[in-house]
């Protein structure tokens, strides 16, 4: 007798459960409360606190002041050799052509001067940025081949008004929405130069603290001003990325330190946004406005995540994307030894149905510990789709809803490279193993082994079984360079193989 479990039959929850449970059955011990953290009790002396740590990589701006005032090195040279209790010692003033302020520097903090509104400024400007070029062949089971030579370059410009206040700047000038500069080829077709070259800001915002700007208003903290906003063309991530993940025009505002629900710390922030929407077709809607509404619950034994969107989208008559609900509940907690994080997200089509919006579960529960004796890391990853799940909003770099879950459903971010499993194709339910071995105590060096399989089905009931095995060998070359090379292996119930290889080389500066 065969007996047939339809996927769509597993309950909200189940997924983590099953999890968990397995996991107590075999290893009980794990779950012991006196074996939850196992920190040391060995004292460290402030004389050694921090010696063996390495030096903070200095931004580009710092560099530029490095090179036209040489004095700024004998100024380091002489903080790094003075004692610890040494307070007689003048140090002189780090010199800039950016601003006074010593917030990422050693020695005294600037005292600023005051403004109209109370608040005290200490205006300063610094860049930092991250070069990537990757060349990378990928091929889908069943799917066409792709070998390219892609790059990306992220540069950012950080204009800090006080400790809390500042403008943020950031281009991405060698890709546009999904097209990386460089050269790309895909099977049965000619080379050819993809030109990726985009000079639009891909953030740009203002955040702040009302009570920070304007103390003035509330100088003995009572009236409960320490409101969060921020304005502009910046990130939106709920749900770790799976409900939403994209840069987006908007305006937000957030309340911290407050307390309900018998919660330790409680965190809401409410979204409008008005522009830049990418729905989960990773295509641009320059009609669709986003409400979102945000919020953590922290607990002694676990942080909760509540969140919820509506997206107004154009008018699917039209040809638009439609309308959509969106919601999100997250669990984070510790299991002994083991860390769990459990999300079950859910999309609702508000009319009709599409690539776009559409109706959907998606269950997603993550089991991992640090080995005993090690700073090895084990990943147990499960995921179950009931329906067709779609996001609220989607960058195109950032791949499907679970772009940035687990190894091999991750989207690189650069290129066209996709993922070893893809389950963004209606019921689906999938289990991934990955073991990431660092290889020096440093942790300079270190290897990532990950298996997993997937079952999907589609709307009109063909079902498929995907397994795939992956490998990545990463290294620092340097305080500011990483080199990457790895790739997968997969092959379905049918026979189809795919297969993928990279290799990355990132610059940080």
């Amino acid at each position: 007798m065969i007996v047939k479990i339809r996927l769509y039959s597993i309950l909200p929850g189940s997924v983590a459960i099953f999890h968990i449970a397995i996991f107590a059955l075999l290893c009980p011990s794990a779950f012991a409360d006196e074996h939850a953290l196992g920190l040391s009790d060995e004292a460290v002396s402030i004389d050694d606190f921090g010696k063996d740590l390495p030096q903070r990589q200095k931004t580009i701006t710092e560099r530029i002041d490095d090179s036209l005032f040489p004095e700024n090195i004998d100024r380091e040279n002489m903080l790094a050799e003075r004692a610890p209790d040494d307070v007689t010692t003048d140090v002189p003033d780090r010199r800039s052509l950016f601003g006074k302020d010593r917030f990422l520097s050693s020695g005294p903090v600037d005292p600023g001067r005051e403004g109209l509104t109370g608040a005290t400024w200490r205006p300063s400007f610094f860049a930092f940025g991250n070069l990537r070029t990757a060349m990378q062949s990928f091929e889908s089971a069943g799917g066409p081949r792709t070998n390219e030579w892609a790059n990306r370059l992220d540069l950012f410009g950080n204009f800090q008004l006080t400790s809390t206040e500042r403008f943020l700047i950031g281009f991405r000038p060698l890709d546009d929405e999904s097209a990386f500069t460089g050269v790309a080829r895909m099977q049965g077709d000619k080379t050819r130069f993809q030109n990726g070259f985009d000079g639009e800001p891909h953030t740009f915002f203002f955040e702040g603290y009302l009570d920070e700007l304007f103390p003035r208003l509330d100088p003995d903290d009572r009236l409960g001003l320490d409101l969060g906003f921020s304005l502009g063309r910046q990130p939106l991530v709920l749900q770790n990325g799976i409900l939403a993940n994209d840069n987006v025009d908007a305006f937000a505002l957030t309340k911290h330190n407050f307390f309900r629900m018998n919660a330790s710390a409680t965190r809401v922030s409410a979204w409008f946004a008005f522009n830049e929407i990418h729905r989960n077709d990773r295509l641009r809607d320059s009609g669709a406005v986003l409400y979102g509404l945000s919020s953590t619950w922290d607990y002694p034994k676990q942080t909760l995540e509540i969140d919820a969107a509506y997206v107004d989208g154009t008018n699917p008559e039209n040809g638009g994307s439609g309308d959509g609900a969106f919601v999100g509940i997250g669990r984070i907690a510790r299991h002994g030894y083991w860390s769990s994080t459990f999300r079950a997200n859910g999309s609702f089509a508000m009319h009709s149905k599409s690539r776009t919006v559409n109706d959907g579960w998606l269950l997603t529960h993550q089991l991992s510990r640090t080995m005993k004796h090690s700073e090895d890391i084990l990943t147990f990853s499960t995921y179950s789709e009931h329906g067709d799940y779609t996001s609220a909003a989607r960058d195109p770099a950032n791949g499907g809803p679970l772009g940035g879950f687990s190894f091999l459903q991750r989207a690189v971010g650069i290129g066209t490279y996709g993922a070893p499993l893809d389950a963004n194709t209606g019921d689906a339910l999938g289990f991934e193993i990955s073991y990431q071995q660092f290889l020096d105590d440093e942790e300079r060096r270190q290897l990532l082994y990950s298996a997993g399989v997937v079952r999907t089905e589609t709307p009109t009931g063909e079902e498929t079984v995907t397994g795939a095995i992956g490998l990545q060998y990463q290294q620092q070359l340097n305080q500011s360079m990483l080199f990457q090379i790895g790739g997968f292996g997969s092959l379905d119930d049918d026979g189809e193989k795919g297969f993928g290889v990279r290799t990355e080389l990132q610059k940080k500066f």
